[in-house]
């Protein structure tokens, strides 16, 4: 049985996929720079921060945003027996 995504989770799914790209696009000048400037620079080693702030919301958005596996019953209906 799939179970969808509420509105929620859809709004950060897609998040997660703007942070995919933003990621991206902040690997790809790093690695410009990185090639040019050398890691001792400043805004280098700041497009590194950044590259892994993006991909550590990229993970978290993710898993937020991941439909439920299975569905969940009340808590009071555990343990009633009819």
């Amino acid at each position: 049985m799939i179970i969808p995504r509420n509105t929620g989770r859809k709004i950060s799914h897609g998040f997660a996929i703007f942070s995919l790209a933003c990621m991206l696009i902040s690997l790809v000048f790093f690695l410009y720079l990185f090639a040019t400037r050398g890691i001792t620079d400043v805004i280098t080693a700041s497009l590194l921060a950044t590259t892994l702030f993006f991909l550590s919301c990229t993970i978290v958005l993710y898993l937020m945003g991941k439909p439920p596996q299975y569905v969940l019953e009340p808590w009071d209906s555990l343990g009633k027996t009819d």
